[in-house]
C-alpha cells in the first residue's frame, strides 16, 4: 500500500523550463485526492553551473541562488506546490568543478537563505549528494515516517529507477 509519494520535478515540468508537462496538474490532483503526502525532488545543478559561468563574465547578473529560488517559486505556484516539502540535491561533481570549493559552498548557503522565505515552515531540505541518490530518498521516507516500500518514487530516468530500487521504493516511470 502506498502511503506517500516522491516526485522528481522533471516528471512535472518540461526539462529546462517552468512549464508544466501535459497531465502534471491532473497527476498531482489524483495523488492529492488520495490524501497522500507529496515531496518534490530536484537537482538544479545545470542552472547553478550556467549562472556561475554567466557571473564570471557579467558579475552584476542574478546569482545562482536567486535564479534557483525564482524558478522554484514560479513552479511551486504554477502547480500549487507551496505546501509540500522540497528536497534539493546540490552534489553534482561537474558543478563543483566549475566553481571553487569556497564559491560552491557559498552558493549552497545563499540558496538555503533565498529559499527560506518560500518555505518558512521548514519544508525545504538541501542535500549535497548527487541526485537522485538512495540516501536522499530514504531521508524523505523518514521525513514522512513511512517505510520505503510504502513510498512511491515517480521519476523520468533509469538513474531515478536505480535510486528507487537501491532504496527499496516502488518506482513509476513518466
Amino acid at each position: 500500500m502506498i502511503r506517500a509519494v516522491i516526485i522528481d520535478l522533471d516528471a512535472l515540468i518540461s526539462k529546462g523550463s517552468i512549464t508544466p508537462l501535459p497531465g502534471a496538474a491532473e497527476r498531482l490532483a489524483h495523488i492529492r485526492a488520495q490524501q497522500l503526502p507529496i515531496a518534490i525532488t530536484t537537482n538544479p545543478n545545470k542552472l547553478i553551473a550556467h549562472t556561475a559561468e554567466q557571473q564570471a563574465t557579467a558579475p552584476d547578473s542574478f546569482s545562482a541562488a536567486a535564479r534557483v529560488a525564482a524558478s522554484i517559486k514560479e513552479i511551486s505556484h504554477a502547480l500549487d506546490l507551496q505546501q509540500v516539502p522540497w528536497f534539493l540535491s546540490l552534489g553534482d561533481p561537474t558543478t563543483q568543478e566549475t566553481m571553487s570549493a569556497q564559491t560552491y559552498q557559498a552558493t549552497i548557503e545563499q540558496i538555503k537563505q533565498e529559499m527560506q522565505s518560500l518555505f518558512p515552515q521548514g519544508a525545504l531540505y538541501v542535500s549535497q549528494v548527487t541526485g537522485p541518490a538512495p540516501a536522499m530518498l530514504l531521508a524523505i521516507t523518514q521525513h514522512f515516517q513511512v517505510p520505503p516500500a510504502e513510498c512511491l518514487y515517480i521519476g523520468t530516468s533509469a538513474m531515478d529507477k536505480q535510486a528507487a530500487n537501491a532504496a527499496g521504493l516502488p518506482f513509476e516511470l513518466v
